[in-house]
């Protein structure tokens, strides 16, 4: 691979309420969301990677919007299968997942790999908790690579530094171009 396709992450930001509901924070997710794109933009470039980007317009087509959807339930089950706390052994050591064929938006971007990412905080000001996923899928659609942190005492989604500093971390063992 050598022309990755970045999607627009899907972060958001919640303030927790004193009921233990959570209130959502639209206008700082919207600015985690652009910023998170840009960290990955900048650890790919960094790896020798090209990257394309996207427009809210594509984020909204229905393909999109549908693999979206099926990555954040993808995700879900890789948190917990393969992180914890109801870890599947065969899924550790075979990780296996897959979102379905996504070549056509990969050659109509003029990619070879699709980017995406899912994010979460709780609390906005002092965060108890937070993370961030990237996956990179292949164009038959399978994850060939997934990493995750999170650390709510190191990293803040709300500050430009904190993103940054989350991304490199959960893409620490990401691969060179070419490698």
């Amino acid at each position: 691979m050598a022309v990755m396709l970045v999607l627009g992450p899907e972060i958001g930001i919640f303030e927790k309420m004193p009921d233990g509901s959570r209130l959502p924070q639209d206008i700082h997710s919207q600015k985690a969301q652009h910023r998170t794109q840009q960290a990955i933009v900048r650890q790919l470039q960094g790896r020798h990677f090209s990257v394309q980007t996207v427009d809210d317009g594509f984020m909204q087509q229905s393909e999109i919007v549908d693999i979206i959807s099926l990555y954040r339930s993808v995700n879900r089950s890789i948190q917990l299968h393969t992180f914890g706390p109801q870890v599947f052994p065969t899924k550790v050591k075979a990780f296996d997942y897959a979102l379905g064929p996504v070549a056509r938006i990969l050659k109509d971007s003029g990619a070879d790999g699709l980017v995406l990412a899912l994010g979460h905080q709780t609390t906005a000001d002092q965060p108890t908790q937070n993370w961030i996923s990237i996956a990179v899928v292949e164009p038959e659609g399978r994850i060939i690579w997934y990493g995750m942190h999170g650390d709510h005492l190191k990293y803040n989604l709300q500050t430009q530094e904190g993103i940054n500093a989350l991304v490199a971390a959960a893409m620490a063992d990401f691969w060179e171009q070419g490698s």
